[in-house]
């Protein structure tokens, strides 16, 4: 059964936190907030933790799933090449809801770049995110708490009944803004192209490249 845990994202209990962390270093899944809604998260060096999510979703094989990352020295980590106008979109969006799609680096997952080599990276401004990370200091999965072709979950009673079963917890710090997710932004190509406009409009992105 899916444990809901009530989390203060400015002063997380340690125990919670341990707990969380516990559960990413044996492939569980956890449900917990960003800016715009809730996500599913994993490991992302783990493929039976990934092939979990996709089975938890419902989500097909050719569907890439993002990484969410502390920093762009974690960024770095797993994508390589960063251009010029990904630098300019970074400094003007992130941390917040920007999601890049960016050069992988050949040891990700198959399952996170759907065999494009690409891979969408997040850095949320979520205060509750940077307290996972200091706790477990690695990448994990962002893609919405919802199965596929579901509407976003914006708490965590929505996650919870979607997912009854199978997550290892889910951080319920209450009801976050919804809304549209974030901008997807593929910066590998000459020019930036926008792939889904989000909570960062066009005009915005346009500008921050000029």
């Amino acid at each position: 059964m899916s444990l809901l845990l009530p989390i203060d994202p400015l002063d997380p209990a340690p125990e919670v936190l341990a707990r969380v962390a516990s559960a990413f270093r044996r492939g569980r899944v956890v449900a917990y907030p960003t800016e715009t809604l809730y996500g599913l998260g994993v490991d992302p060096f783990q493929e039976e933790a990934l092939e979990r999510l996709y089975v938890l979703k419902g989500r097909p094989a050719e569907m890439p799933v993002s990484i969410l990352v502390k920093d762009v020295a974690m960024l770095q980590e797993v994508a390589h090449d960063l251009p010029g106008p990904a630098m300019r979109l970074i400094e003007a969006f992130l941390p917040g809801p920007l999601t890049l799609v960016l050069l992988a680096r050949p040891h990700l997952s198959q399952r996170l770049t759907a065999g494009t080599g690409k891979v969408g990276i997040r850095i949320s401004a979520h205060p509750l995110i940077g307290q996972l990370f200091a706790s477990y200091p690695a990448p994990i999965t962002t893609t919405s708490a919802n199965p596929t072709g579901q509407p976003s979950a914006r708490d965590a009673r929505a996650v919870l009944s979607y997912f009854p079963e199978g997550l290892d917890c889910i951080l319920d710090t209450g009801t976050v803004p919804g809304g549209i997710g974030s901008t997807v932004v593929d910066a590998t190509g000459e020019a930036p192209s926008i792939l889904r406009e989000g909570a960062i409009s066009a005009r915005r992105i346009s500008e921050a490249l000029t």
